[in-house]
């Protein structure tokens, strides 16, 4: 098997740890343009709904806007970079979509193609109506004549169009912006404009429709001849844009046809090429077509495969061991080299959304899935490692060596039994795995088969019945003891690779499970801070929020500690009040 290197920052068992300590990647060249321009076409879309907001105000208010906007995207400059957006982004999404190995895709990515695709249909008559009467018969749209155009012929249309262009960007914005650590503290706030700015464009546009209507009624009263100039100017427009609208309808559905003709003729063409087979292990081995990405290959054998940034090269969450074929592989794309370089990973380390597959590969995966195991049920899901957020355990008895100096051989082994039978039984009872025992301390792991919420209490639980349970076998074997037994445990919640490190999962006697990474250096660096805090116990707030403790200072001091080979302090809490603790998770 080849050396495979775990560099301490790319240790990531689910997407919000993995976000909160590396800095996501910027895609292909591709990616970064398809991602520019649909931010310039978002742009453009928040002032045109900013636009018809002001419709709760008044149409003066829209008009006063509309000079401005036209101000900005109708100069040159402004032109330039608006039309050669939407031709990049439509070009690039056109392309991605046509050269697609595989349309079993995560249900928001289906969404959002097919939301993409109406806006075209809807969107040509929309621009049709706004600017050709400029060029045709000399007549500048404003509200007032755009109101009337859309109302209440093409309201629910107009509305329609509204919703899934807005839909359509927030969702690319999300799935873009959730790579990025600090966007889960902003969340709220985005979800906020994102369910407000479109609601307060619906309601504008439409109260200023009304609100025309009504004052040209009653302007008819007073002033008929130029109600009727403006309903000829209307009529106007309608007869010459009508053709044109047709005309545009026409080309969309053309252009939709030919797509579709090209989608079909690529994939029978990609069904003509030689099969190669890829290895999953597990006697899991998938017969498909030369140049599809890993990932894709994944996706269309049902394979649960980890992909945050949904196949864009901005996470490492999909990233792979191959363990032969690497030469059936295409080279690394710019995106891919830069991101595992970040990493320090080795060349056997390949990302499964950019590495394309020409041959033969056996391959596993690094990132278990969230959902289930990618492999059966029947096998060792463990066995070639995951990456995992845990709670991990760690526990010493304090001044072990006095015990040991004044005891005999049989007394010492007697004594760590009889207590670490007791620990064992309390961390199991708690829904933990004894990883291993070091002399006089041991090792548990929590949340192997649960989240790290339950993970987190069920670790804390666990430390308060082992104090407990020091304190009942120091009674039990007082005339073994020449003191009680004392220890010190430390609790940590964090990203961890797990696997079985010494024999491999597929041989008889597999070794035990065991966690590698800072996580593990942070707990015991816990375990050693009981010490310096006198207490049994110290965990991370860390863990103690997830276990839900809010008031930690409740419970004991709160400070920050340093850990060797880790950058960043980590807050800790020294538990005084293990009682009160005890009362708070129960």
């Amino acid at each position: 098997m080849p050396k495979i290197s775990f560099p301490r920052s790319a240790v990531a068992a689910s997407p919000k740890t993995y976000l909160d300590q590396n800095k996501p990647g910027l895609g292909t060249m591709r990616q970064k343009l398809r991602l520019w321009s649909g931010l310039v076409l978002m742009t453009y879309v928040v002032f045109h709904y900013v636009n018809h907001a002001l419709g709760n105000i008044s149409l003066q208010a829209m008009d006063w806007m509309l000079i401005w906007q036209l101000w900005i995207w109708q100069s040159l400059p402004g032109t330039l970079v608006l039309v050669g957006a939407m031709c990049i982004h439509v070009v690039l999404v056109i392309w991605k979509l046509v050269t697609r190995k595989t349309f079993r895709l995560p249900v928001w990515e289906w969404f959002q193609i097919i939301l993409g695709l109406l806006i075209p249909y809807l969107l040509v008559i929309h621009v049709i109506a706004m600017r050709s009467p400029v060029q045709d018969i000399g007549i500048f749209v404003d509200y007032g004549i755009a109101l009337g155009l859309m109302w209440p012929v093409s309201a629910l249309a107009q509305s329609f169009l509204l919703l899934i262009t807005w839909l359509h960007g927030c969702l690319g914005l999300h799935f873009w912006l959730r790579l990025h650590s600090w966007y889960k503290n902003y969340i709220g706030y985005f979800l906020f404009l994102a369910a407000i700015l479109p609601t307060l464009a619906m309601t504008g546009w439409i109260n200023a429709a009304r609100l025309n209507v009504s004052q040209l009624q009653l302007l008819s009263n007073d002033n008929p001849e130029k109600v009727e100039e403006y309903n000829n100017t209307i009529g106007s427009i309608i007869g010459s844009v009508l053709p044109k609208i047709e005309a545009g309808r026409n080309t969309v559905i053309g252009l939709g046809i030919l797509l579709v003709a090209i989608l079909v003729i690529y994939q029978l063409a990609l069904r003509l090429k030689k099969r190669i087979k890829i290895d999953y292990g597990d006697d899991k081995i998938i017969t498909t077509f030369p140049g599809n990405s890993i990932l894709e290959i994944s996706r269309q054998a049902g394979i649960p495969h980890m992909s945050v940034c949904g196949g864009r090269a901005r996470c490492s969450t999909c990233r792979t061991l191959i363990l032969s074929g690497k030469e059936n592989l295409q080279a690394k794309t710019g995106a891919e080299s830069k991101l595992l370089d970040r990493l320090n990973a080795e060349d056997s380390i390949r990302l499964a959304c950019q590495a394309r597959v020409t041959g033969n590969v056996s391959l596993r995966p690094l990132v278990q899935a969230q959902d289930q195991n990618f492999v059966s049920n029947t096998a060792d899901p463990l066995g070639w490692g995951v990456e995992r957020l845990v709670a991990i355990l760690f526990l010493d008895i304090r001044g072990f060596s006095r015990i040991s100096e004044k005891s005999l051989p049989y007394d010492v082994v007697f004594i760590l039994n009889s207590f670490f039978g007791e620990v064992t039984s309390a961390i199991e009872n708690n829904g933990g795995y004894v990883d291993k025992f070091m002399g006089d301390g041991m090792m548990a792991l929590f949340g192997l088969a649960s989240d790290e919420i339950t993970a987190s209490k069920n670790a804390i639980k666990a430390a308060i019945d082992c104090v407990e349970a020091a304190g009942n076998v120091s009674r039990m074997l007082t005339q073994h003891l020449a003191e009680p037994i004392r220890i010190g445990i430390g609790v940590h919640v964090g990203d961890a690779i797990i696997g079985r490190i010494g024999k491999t999962s597929d041989q008889d006697t597999p070794s035990r499970l065991t966690a590698i990474g800072d996580s593990v250096n942070i707990s015991a660096r816990l375990e050693q801070a009981t010490k310096e805090f006198e207490t049994a116990l110290v965990i991370s707030t860390k863990t103690a929020e997830f276990a839900g403790l809010d008031d930690v200072k409740g419970f004991g001091i709160t400070t920050d500690i340093n850990v060797r080979n880790i950058s960043r302090p980590v807050k800790i809490l020294a538990v005084k009040d293990l009682a009160k603790l005890k009362e708070k998770l129960n």
